[in-house]
């Protein structure tokens, strides 16, 4: 059952307007129904409900199936109302929801995993339903005749994935902190290239198709937006979190990132304005200010009769400094640090009151968020997590609506 919370007052924070309970165990993934007052929930206590808002205001369950496993994933295709449910024991469920939403069928199952499926994309256009999970892999399965395409393995567990249809492009985060792009064809696929930049297990991805950048988070509390189509190598660095990011959705109409984080933290970032590129960390065996050794440099220890010291780097110039020449810290939203961060004093004196000035907002969620959903053209998000609750938001005056900025949803 769910509670209402709130009708929708104007506010700046985001408003929460329902919360759904019921469930008897940590809820994966959570899916707003396009053009419904409906939510599409999966659970490790292996249930599939499909919630609709009552006359009361309350959500109740018009649909509850069980599995046989743990549903760790969810795909939903609205259009055609199939859902694909990924599962630990490495199987991937398809099923048929029926028009009024209260009855669904089996249609197939896959064989895609040796072990949990971490993430799965269902694609409509290449008629293929791909797959990562906890066996190191990805997989693409045709949904036409069931049977498997392809299979390609890595060096970690396999997190999360996006996929760009028109080009046939996936990109596969893993346990490493790193990133795969792969392109994917009938029985075969290339590696492209691979991202390195995070240093945690990569827990979210999103990819904008039209300025095709790629967003990651991590268990390193930072989310990079990756320029994909710039061919430049251009990569931002976006620091606003406490914890692990888990959950990420780019807003192309209003040029906003929502991101979430494990201790339920929403932080709205504004990509509209120019960033700057955070600078690479420079390496040297001494303080590249004062010029004192660091504690490797034996030689200049010895030569100069003084103690090695504690290398740091300013956040801002990428120089490796010592402690006593980097005292000050300071945010600099401008290059994604929304916290403070140690600066040289050269930099930090060339700061501006301005330069301070935040470029993201930062909200609380107040349960652990694994997933999110957003319905942008209704101003609605949808977080769940393993507190076993849902919770559902008006982020109308936070991001905005598409419709109210002239988008009509198909």
């Amino acid at each position: 059952m769910a509670a209402e919370i709130h009708s929708r007052p104007q506010s700046s924070r985001p408003v929460l307007l329902n919360k759904i309970e019921g469930h008897s165990d940590g809820v994966n993934a959570a899916v707003l129904i396009p053009k419904e007052d409906g939510v599409i929930t999966v659970s490790e206590d292996r249930s599939i409900r499909v919630w609709l808002k009552r006359d009361s205001g309350q959500y109740w369950p018009s649909i509850y199936h069980t599995v046989s496993s743990p549903c760790s994933c969810v795909s939903y295709h609205h259009e055609s109302r199939r859902i694909f449910i990924g599962q630990d024991n490495g199987a991937v469920v398809e099923f048929l929801i029926s028009e009024d939403f209260n009855k669904m069928n089996h249609v197939k199952t896959y064989p895609a995993h040796q072990n949990r499926v971490s993430d799965l994309i269902f694609s409509l256009e290449s008629q293929w339903v791909i797959s990562t999970g906890h066996d190191k892999s990805i997989s693409w399965m045709s949904t036409q005749s069931g049977s498997m395409l392809g299979r390609h393995s890595f060096g970690s567990w396999a997190s999360c994935l996006q996929y760009d249809n028109d080009t046939q492009h996936a990109f596969v985060g893993d346990c490493s902190g790193q990133i795969t792009l792969l392109k994917l064809d009938e029985q075969t696929c290339s590696v492209i290239t691979t991202l390195k930049g995070h240093e945690g297990s990569v827990g979210a991805l999103y990819w904008d198709p039209v300025q095709r950048w790629l967003f990651s988070g991590a268990s390193d509390h930072s989310v990079i937006m990756w320029d994909i189509g710039g061919r430049q190598g251009r990569t931002l660095l976006l620091q606003g979190h406490h914890e692990k990011v888990q959950a990420l959705r780019y807003l192309p109409l209003t040029h906003q990132l929502v991101s979430c984080s494990a201790d339920g933290g929403i932080t709205v970032w504004n990509m509209e304005t120019t960033r700057e590129e955070a600078p690479q960390w420079l390496d040297s065996d001494s303080c590249q200010k004062c010029g004192q050794p660091f504690f490797w440099n034996i030689k200049q220890m010895w030569d100069t009769k003084t103690l090695g010291l504690r290398q740091h780097h300013c956040r801002k110039c990428g120089k490796a400094i010592c402690g006593k020449c980097s005292s000050k810290h300071s945010t600099y939203p401008i290059m994604g640090f929304e916290f403070q961060v140690r600066m040289c004093d050269d930099c930090y004196d060339t700061i501006k009151e301005e330069d301070r000035t935040p470029l993201a907002t930062f909200h609380e969620g107040k349960h652990n968020i694994a997933y999110m959903d957003m319905d942008p053209s209704r101003g609605l998000m949808v977080t769940c997590g393993s507190d076993r609750v849902v919770k559902i938001w008006d982020m109308t005056q936070m991001v905005g609506s598409s419709v109210a900025a002239g988008f009509s949803p198909r």
